[in-house]
């Protein structure tokens, strides 16, 4: 398998870039990988106070997990919840 990180492909097998030639078309898979943040690191970056965000985490299931007592946010969501808020 082949995967597609921006402009380069990658062979998953010998984790080299893969050429492309007409002759040999490929299937390529592209992979999107999730910035997951805990709560200080995400107040800091979307510029919100930290109990804000671990209050948001409580209150929306679907952008954050928790481990303990620690909150991970996921940055993509929490900017998605944002902008169709």
């Amino acid at each position: 398998m082949q995967y597609k990180i921006g402009r380069l492909l990658m062979d998953d097998v010998m984790n080299r870039p893969v050429t492309l030639s007409q002759e040999n078309p490929v299937q390529v898979e592209e992979v999107r990988l999730l910035r997951i943040v805990n709560a200080k690191l995400a107040s800091q970056k979307m510029g919100l106070p930290a109990y804000y965000i671990r209050r948001l985490c409580k209150e929306v299931s679907d952008i954050a997990f928790q481990s303990g007592v620690k909150w991970y946010i996921s940055l993509g969501k929490m900017a998605e919840y944002f902008n169709n808020k």
